[in-house]
């Protein structure tokens, strides 16, 4: 969520999707100015699972063009109304069909997406469906992979995530260090 996108799904907002549904119009209000106090909340969920190559994490990313063919986590904005936890699980499950339990929040980035500033916040998340069971959203990514940190990194480092290289190495460490003060 680190890279600001003025594209919009499907071309112009006049244009119609393929689909015939009309693109969502810009944002408007408060959040709508970049210089403005005011931002819509986003969540990102943060989910590794353990047993990939020797037991060190891989991360799940999502493939996602309409970010600017990007590699990265689940995640969206918050709605209305809804808490980091329940807005977390809500994305993780719409995106990718997975159940987590949302161990706590890790990272929190102020940014400009398609135009509206948001504070993204990363929560860390214990997968507690089958690693391999991802059910992709129709209008969403279209792929999915468990990448180590290290792959991570290099996709961070080629301008295929939009986080940097620096910032997966943080979170890394930061969801690691949520999961041994898990009790649950």
């Amino acid at each position: 969520m680190g890279r600001s996108s003025d594209r919009v799904r499907g071309g112009p907002v006049s244009e119609p999707l393929p689909s015939g549904r009309d693109v969502e119009p810009l944002p408007s209000g408060p959040a709508a100015d970049p210089r403005a106090p005011y931002a819509r909340v986003a969540v990102v969920g943060l989910i590794a699972r353990a047993d990939h190559r020797g037991g060190r994490p891989a991360w799940l990313l999502l493939h996602r063009v309409d970010l600017g063919d990007c590699w990265d986590p689940p995640g969206g904005r918050a709605e209305e109304g809804e808490d980091l936890v329940s807005a977390v699980a809500r994305e993780v499950r719409e995106e990718t069909g997975l159940e987590v339990r949302v161990v706590g929040p890790c990272y929190a980035l102020l940014t400009v997406h398609k135009g509206e500033r948001l504070l993204a916040v990363s929560m860390a998340c214990r997968l507690l469906s089958d690693p391999d069971a991802v059910r992709l959203e129709p209008e969403g990514a279209i792929g999915w992979r468990w990448a180590s940190e290290e792959e991570w990194e290099e996709l961070a480092a080629v301008g295929r995530s939009s986080w940097s290289a620096r910032d997966v190495r943080r979170v890394a460490a930061m969801v690691a260090a949520l999961w041994e003060v898990d009790d649950d």
